[in-house]
């Protein structure tokens, strides 16, 4: 698979995508860094790896022809430097009966239209597949078949937003906030797809911090107990899931 760019396109990409890595001599993965200071993950080789948001459970929903186009990867021993760590990194045996490499429980792959080191062209294809960040980002998309893209965090658990909830403003308060706990991540660390001026914190009527998505605060549901679960889906006919491009949903 090739794609073909006009020059402009290969300039600007370049820019955004100069490659430097932090990997050591027999390192099988390491960081590389964009011009802002990003790092991503890269094999030994400095080839880009990937997420893929479909991987909402763990397990690696890219098969047959997505796997000519996302090929796995597969490091056999793990070795990594600071501030990497080899405890992040795991092994999957996929459904076809192969082994791949995760990181944080995320199979890792790479993009066939990479052609060199530094090369990130996958991050953002589809709306599903991106570079993965280090620091890890704290939100991510998720996407399942039916309900389409949706926000997660780090670990790829759902969030939620309550149609009660105001702009800037939670009412979600006592039992409630049982059930639907607070979102509130130290910063935010985002997909490309993702607008930064999108997140912003709130401190709540009782004194908390609460992460809110173009002005409405950021839940959990209690009874998502594993990456994957979407429990909270239609509760009430006031909590849902967030698809960041169609949000807020018309008419409110």
């Amino acid at each position: 698979m090739r794609r073909f760019y006009t020059i402009p396109f290969l300039l600007v990409l370049s820019l955004a995508w100069a490659w430097s890595v932090s990997a050591q001599g027999t390192d099988t993965i390491g960081l590389g860094k964009n011009p802002a200071g990003e790092g991503f993950l890269v094999d030994a080789k400095g080839m880009t790896l990937y997420y893929y948001a479909k991987d909402k459970d763990g397990q690696s929903a890219c098969t047959g022809g997505c796997l000519k186009a996302w090929p796995a990867f597969l490091a056999t021993t793990v070795k990594v430097s600071a501030p990497l760590k080899a405890s992040d990194f795991g092994v999957i045996t996929r459904a076809d009966g192969a082994q791949q490499t995760t990181y944080q429980g995320w199979p890792l792959y790479y993009w066939a239209s990479d052609e060199k080191p530094g090369d990130a062209t996958g991050d953002g294809v589809g709306k599903v597949w991106f570079v993965v960040k280090v620091p890890r980002y704290t939100v991510m998309l998720s996407n399942d078949k039916t309900l389409g893209n949706f926000l997660v965090d780090g670990n790829g658990m759902a969030l939620y937003w309550f149609t009660q909830d105001s702009p800037g403003s939670s009412s979600a308060t006592g039992k409630t906030l049982v059930n639907w706990p607070i979102f509130a991540p130290a910063s935010f660390i985002l997909p490309s797809l993702l607008n930064p001026a999108d997140f912003k914190t709130i401190i709540r009527a009782d004194g908390a911090k609460q992460a809110t998505f173009k002005g409405y605060p950021l839940y959990y549901f209690v009874k998502d107990t594993k990456r994957g679960d979407v429990n909270g889906q239609d509760v009430g006919k006031v909590w849902y899931l967030i698809d960041p491009l169609k949000f807020p949903p018309s008419p409110m």
